[in-house]
């Protein structure tokens, strides 16, 4: 059973500028247009940031300036049913507001290492059913939001030279395009990465005890008996003292961990606040309503009152800005009490559980001798380590016979069949008759294709879509919409110009949405310089959505297909509705 994921509308917000931008989606192909620099690229980028991948923030930095809102609003489908989410990203927060009205948030995810970001990935992964795992410093752990998104994401600026590299940093990942094919082709790997670290990690506990026998003496139930022993002494007194002082600090942790959590509480209310002052402020007229300080005369229109009207606007964001970053530092507080508090529970558990055990039982003769049996144990240390030691060679066995069996490779090569048999014609239809060699066109050895110019632009465009269609194949699988950012070259000729449009309109997919963007160009005349114009910079978008694309594809422009750096260009409406919604599910 898939997961289908579509985009239904887009909504930026500069409240601090008066500016936005508002976009519904079709439920199928949406080209975004526009002249050279005008927006299209941001568009895709800030769908992708407001999920949370920050790795696309660099291309944003011009907009990000304006201190924008961004609000998305999708909706998933899973075993025929339809829900409806919304998602908003502003100054370092993200909040998510799920189909039953439910709104999460999470405070601080600028940095995809820290425990927001951390949380966000999870519940992303659990609404999408994502459940791809790498490896990383010997862990396995949750595939990064990137991943999520890679294989329906090719950037313009590297993502038709590049394959895999639309996000940078994923190839640090170990066996990264092995994982990473497997898991979107559906492929069963019968190698049990997670019993096999399992294993490997019990054999290291292991032989880090035999190397270290020390160890022993430190445990526990040891140093009871030995306490015992001695009859309380000295030494069992520190040791009491040592567990009393522990206690002490995690109640006063607990007492911390609380007075955060009702401070976070209290600023967000001074959020509320400020955001109904800025309205106030701003439905305020700065004329005719300052009197002198002196004789309470009303003063007229001047300049005074122009710059103390909009001193409060600006006194009232610079304040919301510093008191978001500190709700941020306040979460992270919040966050590193908690992990104090759990790491001093552990350790009063693993240190003072035989003690408080002890608590509850009469001392008898047979505690007397379970507590001398302990203290010989530790003279016959020699017994442990042989019984670690067969332990350790045990689990050994046990490694070396956990393997990638014949089946995975099978599998592998069946889907390299099915992937080459599509990719080759593809590649035919691009007129592409040189890529033969099986280092180019079997799956899971293609890195790169020796290419360059148009040609390599036709090559990979055939490979991403060859491995969309074998994705789409698979079964649960989350499907988002495929976004293509810039398919036409400048240099493209009129044969290309044309091969390439009619292979786009004819194999996107038709199971979820897509979204590719183009230049809008204005040459009318059919010469330039003496010289004939060619028919990318001659074509216009709406021309070619006629004649390559299906009924049905929604065209729209950025700018008005006229104007540059115009994402965010349209005058704020304080009053607009999805405006004044989007400010309900920030407080």
């Amino acid at each position: 059973m898939k997961t289908i994921i579509k985009f239904d509308r887009l909504f930026v917000v500069s409240e601090s500028h008066n500016l936005y931008f508002d976009q519904k989606f079709s439920n199928k192909i949406n080209i975004i247009s526009g002249c050279n620099t005008s927006g299209k690229s941001t568009l895709i980028q800030s769908i992708l940031f407001t999920f949370g991948i920050n790795d696309v923030k660099d291309g944003l930095r011009e907009i990000i300036r304006y201190n924008p809102t961004f609000r998305l609003d999708f909706s998933i489908t899973k075993g025929g049913l339809d829900k409806k989410y919304i998602i908003v990203r502003e100054l370092g927060s993200i909040y998510l507001k799920d189909d039953g009205g439910n709104v999460f948030s999470f405070h601080g995810i600028d940095s995809d290492v820290r425990v927001e970001h951390v949380k966000l990935k999870e519940m992303l992964s659990q609404l999408f059913d994502f459940k791809m795992l790498l490896e990383q410093k010997g862990e396995l752990k949750k595939a990064s939001i990137e991943c999520m998104f890679l294989p329906y994401y090719i950037s313009q600026s590297v993502g038709w030279v590049y394959l895999r590299e639309s996000f940078s940093n994923l190839g640090f990942y170990k066996d990264f395009k092995d994982t990473y094919l497997d898991y979107y082709l559906g492929i069963e790997n019968s190698f049990d990465k997670e019993y096999f670290y399992k294993l490997t990690k019990e054999r290291a506990q292991l032989q880090s005890k035999i190397s270290s026998l020390n160890k022993y003496s430190a445990e526990p139930q040891f140093i009871i008996s030995k306490l015992l022993d001695e009859e309380f002494g000295e030494e069992a007194q520190k040791y009491i003292d040592d567990y009393i002082n522990l206690v002490a600090s995690l109640d006063e942790e607990r007492d911390i961990y609380t007075s955060l959590c009702n401070k976070l509480s209290l600023t967000k209310n001074h959020v509320k606040i400020l955001r109904r002052t800025k309205r106030n402020i701003k439905n305020q007229n700065y004329n005719n309503i300052d009197r002198c300080p002196a004789c309470t005369q009303i003063l007229p229109y001047s300049l005074e009152g122009l710059y103390g009207y909009y001193q409060n606007i600006n006194d009232t964001d610079k304040l919301s800005e510093q008191i978001n970053n500190k709700i941020q530092n306040i979460q992270s507080d919040i966050n590193g009490s908690l992990a104090k508090i759990k790491k001093l529970e552990i350790d009063i558990s693993l240190k003072y559980s035989y003690l408080l055990e002890k608590k509850s039982q009469n001392v008898s003769v047979n505690t007397w001798i379970d507590n001398k049996a302990n203290i010989r144990l530790l003279s016959n240390i020699h017994e442990e380590i042989e019984e670690y030691t067969k332990r350790s060679d045990e689990i050994k066995g046990l490694i070396d016979g956990v393997g990638e069996e014949q089946s995975l490779f099978v599998e592998r090569f069946n889907k390299e069949k099915d992937f080459k048999e599509i990719f080759k014609k593809y590649l035919d239809d691009m007129q592409l008759f040189n890529v033969t060699e099986p280092r180019y066109t079997e799956l899971y050895k293609i890195n790169s294709f020796p290419f360059q110019g148009v040609e390599l632009h036709k090559t990979v465009m055939s490979y991403h879509f060859a491995l969309n269609s074998i994705i789409r194949k698979t079964d649960n699988i989350h499907r988002l919409p495929f976004m293509l950012d810039a398919i036409l070259k400048e240099d493209i000729d009129d044969r290309n110009f044309d091969l390439i449009l009619s292979f786009v309109g004819k194999n996107l997919p038709t199971d979820t949405q897509s979204f590719i963007s183009m230049s809008e160009y204005s040459e009318d005349n059919l010469l330039k310089d003496g010289k004939e114009i060619n028919a990318s910079l001659r074509a216009k978008v709406k021309d070619i959505k006629n004649r390559y694309f299906p009924d049905g594809t929604n065209l729209f422009f950025i700018g008005d297909g006229m104007h540059e750096r115009a994402f965010l260009s349209k005058p704020l409406d304080l009053n607009l509705d999805i405006f004044v919604d989007t400010c309900r599910l920030t407080k």
